[in-house]
């Protein structure tokens, strides 16, 4: 891409992300700028090669992981079709998401809704850098030893803030 077009960056962007397989990333990749950084609750990665490998592993360490509900927020205004932005200031967009895996096969499907920050380069239409901010304890609630770790520490937190909210 050498100027983004307005809807169509963001469909292209929705298509790849909802139909992500292990057999798409290097397709879905070629949105990412080559020194794009990625950050979530786990990582804070640097480049296209790491991205890349942090999503294979999301299809090798879960069952039938994917993205649905996915929309995007223009954060800034975007130029008019054909155009670039002025002197090349980037892109912000809000994309929320809901991620659906499994622990493994027969087990019950999970879903963790988050939101990605994405900074696009208006030369390029590349990703320059991308935030994702979501609730792990929820995807540590998804395996058995950890749920009842987790719950218990959700429930302390609620009535701790419930004897606050009373003083």
């Amino acid at each position: 891409m050498t100027t983004i077009d307005n809807n169509g960056w963001k469909a292209e962007f929705i298509r790849r992300a909802l139909t992500l397989t292990p057999e798409t990333v290097d397709h879905f990749m070629g949105l990412y700028a080559t020194d794009c950084d990625f950050s979530d609750p786990f990582h804070s990665l640097k480049g296209r090669k790491a991205i890349a490998q942090a999503y294979r592993s999301m299809f090798l360490n879960l069952h039938a992981p994917c993205f649905t509900d996915l929309v995007i927020a223009e954060v800034t205004s975007l130029p008019p079709e054909g155009e670039t932005r002025p002197d090349g200031e980037p892109l912000e967009l809000a994309a929320r998401w809901v991620f659906r895996f499994a622990v493994g096969p027969g087990k019950p499907m999970r879903a963790i809704a988050g939101t990605s920050w994405l900074l696009v380069d208006s030369r390029t239409g590349l990703i320059t850098r991308h935030e994702d901010h979501w609730d792990a304890a929820s995807l540590f609630e998804s395996f058995g030893a950890l749920s009842w770790g987790v719950r218990y520490l959700r429930q302390r937190v609620a009535r701790a803030a419930l004897v606050t909210n009373m003083t």
